[in-house]
């Protein structure tokens, strides 16, 4: 049992419930995208957000909910981060910049897991629902965003996905196999 300081004790006890449950939801990504909804447990997710089971069950309800909320998280930030993009052109050149801007979210291993889990684990309901959801305001909005028709955001999700399994793969780790530079979709690199 690792002791802790008198300031440390102070230090934690000053953190608001939304920054614990910020912690909280870090944490989450990083056990879901590891174990998956089944398989994390929120005694592990509570341990590395440093504080107890039972408060992330109070911040949370259940671990579904928690599930749910980190994916929910992860979805926003791509949101966000696309929303930040300076989109001019023509479709084509609009979806390119979205497409740059997701792959720059292929350093973040876990979040793109933590979505693969939730697409996984899309036999429950509440997931399903959720992950119907989300995909269909990232569609309507790249949609409306750029312009383009269905046949050019067909195939920007189809890259994003290949995106999302690479980035699951580690294929940033073995970037000079041939399999690694087309998922990363740079064949020629």
């Amino acid at each position: 049992m690792t002791s802790t300081t008198t300031g440390e004790q102070t230090a934690r006890k000053r953190r608001t419930a939304e920054e614990r449950r910020r912690d909280v939801l870090a944490a989450a990504v990083i056990e879901f995208a590891t174990y998956g909804l089944h398989g994390a447990s929120t005694e592990a997710i509570a341990a590395r957000a440093g504080i107890s089971q039972p408060y992330v069950l109070r911040l949370f309800g259940t671990k579904k909910r928690l599930f749910l909320d980190a994916c929910d998280a992860v979805a926003q930030e791509i949101l966000d981060t696309w929303r930040r993009v300076p989109l001019a052109g023509p479709p084509e050149a609009r979806l390119a910049a979205l497409g740059e801007a997701f792959f720059t979210m292929v350093s973040q291993r876990d979040a793109l897991r933590l979505l693969l889990q939730g697409f996984a684990s899309s036999e429950d309901d509440d997931v399903r629902a959720q992950s119907h959801a989300w995909m269909g305001r990232l569609h309507a909005w790249i949609r409306e965003a750029t312009g383009a028709d269905e046949a050019q955001l067909q195939m920007f999700f189809a890259q994003g996905m290949l995106l999302m399994v690479a980035a699951s793969l580690g294929a940033e780790e073995v970037a000079d196999a041939a399999w690694a530079r087309t998922f990363l979709l740079h064949p020629e690199s």
